[in-house]
């Protein structure tokens, strides 16, 4: 058994014989035979290919792609050569979590064999001079978790040679590391979303990654209800990405964030089959995967055939109405009216500053809008990945910078876009709830600034009144800011919980009871930085 990767220690070789013959001429690079297309784990490897020659063990050779099921084994026929040494590489990729591997003589007496756990497999074996040099051997592949392709091949080089194995598979194959840590974050997420009315859909599943790679689940959709799908990366993972795929194979959300922590929701419109897709941007480590679901908290947007008429621009235009009372200026269109096929993206430059600019934008037909906004360096300055129609984005600049705005649709139509300036505000958090908190300025309304944290928030008690309305925004680093009003039992009354960096809600008691006190609660959920909280009771 070999020890643990990445321990400074030096790997068991077996050498049944010290005896010598003239060396023989190594492969030459030309030679080294090909594993096919180069996908992932033929990249993956490639690194370990690499690793070994500049370690002084040669090229590969008698490469082979198999593919092996959970709980079973392939074996190999294999020739070793009498008087050298023959190190044996496999690297699983797929489901395969745990391969194990073994060599055995024509008797079936075991000769070497890799028993730690991990996606790969190193055995290095040196037969003596007086073998026969025809004796059969074997090499069995045995997956213990998992399914999957492996990849394996030989490396000949001379009894002694090479610089030893110590930390060779270190950021190829994912640390052998504990769930719990990811467990505990995906248990704290579920709390937090609890009080949303969502229910857990299956049991999350989990899986060790190395960067670069991906994982990939089916998940069975249900009209009339919306899904939460959050990720979550242990230690050593730093950035992870999470796609939603339709049956079609187009995407429908995303979470591309710079974290461990990626979000997307989506509310099908009809019963489907969609795929969940995980991939480890940067680091090594353990990945855990959850969905969750509940009926929606907004009416359901109206059917394709009654909309497949609006035209963008017109769409556009009912949103820019309550604009100006929030003292954005007049607006300036980017785009009337362009086509936009589903996953296709159109960029297009906007100026912002001095001051403040709000970019919005709406699509007609089927096509559910995002934005990104992008700042001159390159940095996402302001996104929305909303399941709707329209979408905004705001950023400030002291003095003018171009921009870029990226377009995305889900769905197929038209889109039209346009830029609101606003050289009276300079504040990003001002400026998103000037956009969002469209009150009567005749009527006063009480007004907060917060500092939170992530995770942190703040309640205040509010008189009784026959109508409430609050919103909160929240500055540029501030990623997604959520609001709710409860009654005096704690129960949600009213809340806004979408993956925005603002938030809305509005409740009006029944006619016919009275008015009654309500708490109105703002959670920073991801990110951190200054909250502007506005509200008026009526």
């Amino acid at each position: 058994m070999r020890p643990a990767l990445g321990a400074a220690v030096l790997w068991p070789v077996l050498v049944l014989a010290a005896c010598q013959e003239p060396p023989r001429p190594a492969p030459s690079p030309s030679s080294e035979p090909s594993l096919g297309p180069l996908d992932a784990l033929a990249r993956r490897f490639g690194r370990l290919r690499r690793r070994m020659r500049a370690r002084g063990y040669g090229h590969a050779t008698r490469l082979r792609r198999t593919f092996v099921l959970e709980g079973q084994a392939v074996v190999l026929p294999v020739d070793l050569p009498t008087g050298r040494c023959t190190t044996w590489l496999a690297l699983a990729g797929g489901g395969l979590r745990d391969l194990r591997a073994s060599i055995y003589d024509g008797d079936g007496f075991e000769l070497a064999s890799d028993d730690v756990r991990g996606e790969g497999a190193l055995l290095h074996v040196c037969p003596a001079q007086e073998e026969p040099p025809t004796a059969p051997h074997y090499l069995e592949l045995r997956a213990f978790e998992g399914s999957g392709a492996v990849v394996v091949g030989a490396f000949e080089s001379e009894p002694g040679a090479g610089e030893g194995f110590d930390a060779l598979f270190d950021g190829v194959v994912a640390p052998p590391v504990p769930f719990r840590e990811v467990e505990e974050a995906l248990l704290e997420v579920r709390e937090g979303l609890r009080e949303r009315g969502l229910v857990v859909e299956g049991e999350p599943f989990f899986q060790r990654v190395a960067e670069g790679q991906e994982l990939r689940r089916a998940l069975e959709l249900s009209a009339g209800r919306c899904y939460v799908v959050v990720a979550r990366g242990g230690e050593g993972v730093e950035d992870l990405d999470l796609y939603l795929y339709d049956p079609r194979g187009a995407e429908v959300a995303r979470d591309l964030g710079a974290d461990a922590r990626p979000r997307v929701e989506y509310c099908p419109p009809s019963d489907q089959q969609a795929t969940v897709e995980v991939r480890a941007f940067q680091g090594s480590g353990a990945v855990g995967v959850m969905v969750l679901s509940g009926a929606p908290e907004e009416p359901a947007p109206p059917p394709a055939e009654e909309v497949a008429d609006a035209e963008p621009l017109a769409v556009l235009g009912a949103q820019l109405e309550d604009f100006a009372r929030g003292g954005f200026g007049p607006p300036v269109t980017i785009v009337q009216d362009a086509p936009l096929d589903p996953g296709e993206t159109r960029t297009h430059e906007v100026l912002v500053g001095p001051g403040c600019a709000l970019v919005v934008g709406a699509g007609g037909g089927e096509l559910d809008l995002d934005l990104y906004l992008v700042d001159p360096d390159g940095h996402v300055a302001d996104r929305d990945t909303r399941v709707q129609h329209t979408a905004q984005v705001v950023a400030c600049a002291a003095t003018p910078a171009i921009y870029r705005v990226t377009v995305k649709a889900y769905g197929r139509g038209r889109y039209a876009l346009a830029r609101l300036p606003a050289v009276s505000l300079t504040d990003v958090a001002e400026a998103r709830l000037a956009a969002v908190a469209t009150f009567d300025e005749a009527a006063p309304a009480a007004r907060e600034r917060l500092r939170l944290d992530e995770g942190e928030d703040a309640r205040f008690a509010l008189q009784a009144g026959r109508c409430i309305r609050a919103a909160a925004a929240g500055s540029a680093s501030v990623e997604d800011v959520d609001l709710l009003l409860r009654d005096a039992a704690g129960e949600a009354v009213a809340s806004d919980t979408g993956p925005a960096p603002w938030a809305t809600v509005t409740y009006c008691a029944p006619e016919d009871t009275p008015p009654r006190p309500l708490s109105l609660e703002t959670r920073l959920y991801r990110g951190s930085g200054e909250v502007l909280l506005q509200w008026r009771v009526d």
